[in-house]
C-alpha cells in the first residue's frame, strides 16, 4: 500500500503543568492511527492554546504547511482542531486534507463537521456559563465565603462529602478517557494500560502507581 505524507496537529487548552499528559496521549493515538493507515508523519505542530482562538500560531502553521506541501493533517478529534463556528471558514479549503482519528480514515463530511463544530462551540459556551453561575450563586448565598476554606468538612459536613464524591467521579472519568485513548493507541490489555499510565506518571487519587486491581476498579465504576 502506498504511504501517504502527513503532519500532525496536537492541542491542549491550558498549559503543560495542568495538562501534562494530553500531548503525549494524543501523540500516541495519532502515531498508531498513522501506522495503521499508512501515513508517514513528517512534522508535528503542537501548542497549548484555547480552541476558541482561531488565530493559534501552530494551528495556522499546520494549515499552511499542509497546503504548501500537499499532505494530510492528522488530528485526534475535531475539538482539538477548533471550538468555534468561525473556524469552519478557515478549515473549509483544507478539509479534504484532514483526518480525525475518532472519525476513521475518511474525508470528513462537510455537514457532520459543521454540526460537530456547533456542538463544540456550544459546549465551550456552556462551560463558561456554568462556572460564572456557580461563582455568582456561591457569592450571593454567602458573601463572607472564604475561598480555599481548610475547615470545609467541619463547617459544611454533607456538602464536603458531596464535593469529595464529585471529585472522585471526575477523576474516574478522566482516567477512563485516558484508557480509551490508550486503547486507540494499541494498548489493548489492562496490564499494558497500567504500565503506560505508570510510565507517564499518572497516579491514583492517592498519588500511588496504578496496579491491575486499582485500574480495574476505576474502569468498572459508573
Amino acid at each position: 500500500m502506498t504511504t501517504k505524507r502527513a503532519i500532525s496537529y496536537i492541542r491542549a487548552s491550558t498549559n503543560e503543568d495542568k495538562q501534562k499528559h494530553s500531548h503525549d496521549i494524543q501523540r500516541e493515538v495519532i502515531n498508531a492511527f498513522a501506522s495503521r493507515h499508512c501515513y508517514e508523519l513528517e512534522q508535528e505542530f503542537s501548542e497549548y492554546h484555547s480552541g476558541t482562538d482561531d488565530n493559534r500560531p501552530e494551528f495556522r502553521k499546520a494549515l499552511a504547511y499542509a497546503a504548501e506541501h500537499d499532505c494530510y493533517i492528522i488530528i485526534y478529534r475535531l475539538d482539538r482542531c477548533a471550538r468555534t463556528l468561525t473556524a469552519f471558514s478557515i478549515i473549509n479549503d483544507v478539509l479534504h486534507r484532514m483526518r480525525f482519528v475518532d472519525m476513521g480514515d475518511i474525508e470528513p463530511n462537510l455537514m457532520l463537521v459543521g454540526v460537530m463544530l456547533t456542538v463544540a462551540a456550544q459546549e465551550s459556551i456552556n462551560t463558561s456559563v456554568r462556572l460564572k453561575a456557580t461563582i455568582k450563586h456561591l457569592k450571593e448565598s454567602n458573601p463572607n465565603l472564604k475561598w480555599g476554606n481548610h475547615n470545609l468538612f467541619a463547617e459544611h459536613g454533607s456538602k464536603a462529602i458531596a464535593v469529595r464524591k464529585s471529585n472522585a467521579s471526575k477523576f474516574n472519568d478522566y482516567i477512563k478517557k485516558i484508557v480509551a485513548d490508550l486503547r486507540l493507541a494499541g494498548y489493548g490489555s489492562l496490564e499494558s494500560q497500567v504500565a503506560r499510565l505508570n510510565s507517564l506518571g499518572i497516579t491514583t487519587r492517592r498519588g500511588k502507581q496504578f496496579n491491575y486491581h486499582s485500574l480495574y476498579r476505576v474502569i468498572e465504576r459508573t
